[in-house]
């Protein structure tokens, strides 16, 4: 795992202190630091003897702290030296808006997006997504920022995440379960004992029943229709 650092910035409103002691239970190696505002990290930015914890690998940042002021959120995350930034919220339209600023600042890559309301195991396997550093756009979300991605919202995602109308095949639902938890074509030929040449054309046949053009778009469609409503 290339990620050393989380700094989560903003109070909580958004991810919890249970959800922060989750992520440390689950990646123990790694630091993370809490800062609850725009104004703490700037008086560590102008306090003598005191320093802003950075360079960090991931940046958390609640929806709160750029829901009132994109532009003005963005310039103190800067002070983080972040690898890549990811906006964790509740209210799509929050998010959506975010989305367009950043796609038209041509930064969207840096930047992934981790809705709170997923069940705890899939919320867990979309983080460790963004944290091996793979972009993941929830389906829900490209559906209100590109309408035209709205007809692939359609194929559900029911009980263990599920597209229900793609006619997946059993083994290629386990195959796009373990790919969304974040696992590598080998360590899946490894788990299901068959040739990674396997896994790889049962993959490419996932990507054409769901409409998707890569791993990281399938793995966000079975995020996104597996929330708890």
């Amino acid at each position: 795992m290339s990620v050393k650092s989380i700094t989560i910035l903003g109070g909580g409103a958004t991810l919890s202190e249970q959800c922060a002691r989750v992520i440390k239970q689950e990646y123990a190696g790694v630091q993370l630091i809490r800062l609850k505002s725009i104004d703490q990290l700037k008086i560590l930015e102008h306090s003598e003897g005191m320093t802003v914890p950075g360079p960090t690998s991931l940046a958390l940042v609640e929806q709160e702290v750029i829901e009132e002021d994109i532009e003005k959120g963005l310039e103190a995350v800067k002070l983080l030296a972040p690898k890549r930034v990811v906006l964790a919220y509740h209210d799509d339209d929050v998010a959506a808006e975010f989305y367009r600023h950043v796609r038209g600042r041509q930064e969207l890559g840096r930047f992934g997006f981790l809705p709170m309301n997923l069940q705890l195991d899939c919320w867990l396997s979309m983080l460790r997504l963004l944290i091996l550093d793979q972009g993941c756009v929830p389906n829900a979300l490209l559906a209100k920022v590109r309408p035209q991605a709205s007809s692939r919202v359609s194929e559900q995602v029911t009980g263990g995440c599920r597209c229900a109308d793609a006619n997946l095949t059993p083994r290629e639902n386990e195959i796009l379960r373990l790919v969304a938890r974040g696992k590598q074509n080998k360590l899946i030929a490894a788990d299901l004992a068959v040739s990674e040449h396997t896994v790889k054309l049962h993959m490419h046949n996932i990507m054409k029943k769901l409409g998707v053009r890569n791993r990281t778009e399938a793995a966000g469609l079975y995020f996104s229709e597996a929330r708890t409503g």
